[in-house]
């Protein structure tokens, strides 16, 4: 992205007050591209003028790690969901053969909660749990969006959905931090379902300092 400003080929630009709800305002300048004649905020690219400083860096620092937990909660989630499809409907091999999207291994699960199996009442109710707790928006919503890893900008990010302009989502480090405890208590209410049906591997103890 060029430091020019305004970059080349841009006719006009403005600087702009941003005031988002329990944070402090802030502003950025904004230019237009002189053949654009419509533009959506959330498709803007953002840098900072003169590049990252020591705070961006801090925010990203901690964006991250919660980005991280919850992606990782989130790949959680559908191994276990693997596991428990080649479980319950009695299937060998590995994760190939149920390589699925969330939203498929969900249908699959559902349609195993509906059979006369000794887990059918149990994994009804985690599904439901994990449906009204709207858990695959949540994890979508953290790795399919662009996010402004800029500092001063609040929690914030860009989604855009099927056949819908771009959406600004705006959160907070407490929401993703939800989010991410969440998609672990759903991974483990779906594993705990395996019982002792599934192999299992664990690191040795090692003492604390």
């Amino acid at each position: 992205m060029s430091n020019e400003w305004p970059p080349p080929g841009h006719s006009f630009f403005y600087r702009m007050e941003v005031q988002l709800d329990g944070f402090a305002p802030y502003e950025m300048d904004v230019s237009i591209p002189s053949a654009r004649e419509e533009v959506d905020i959330a498709t803007f690219r953002v840098s900072r003028h003169g590049g990252p400083d020591e705070g961006d860096a801090a925010f990203r620092d901690r964006l991250y790690r919660i980005l991280g937990e919850i992606v990782v909660a989130g790949g959680h989630v559908e191994s276990a969901m693997k596991r428990l499809v080649l479980l319950l409907k009695g299937e060998q091999g590995g994760f190939s053969v149920v390589d699925k999207t969330w939203s498929d291994l969900h249908k699959m699960l559902l349609a195993q909660s509906r059979r006369s199996i000794p887990q059918a009442k149990e994994l009804s109710e985690i599904l439901s749990w994990g449906e009204q707790h709207d858990l695959k928006r949540r994890r979508d919503d953290v790795v399919h969006s662009s996010w402004w890893d800029w500092d001063g900008v609040g929690v914030q990010r860009s989604r855009f959905y099927r056949k819908m302009d771009g959406a600004s989502l705006i959160g907070s480090f407490e929401d993703l931090k939800e989010d991410a405890k969440l998609l672990a208590s759903y991974a483990e209410k779906l594993d705990r379902l395996l019982g002792p049906h599934w192999p299992q591997a664990r690191l040795p103890r090692r003492d604390t300092p």
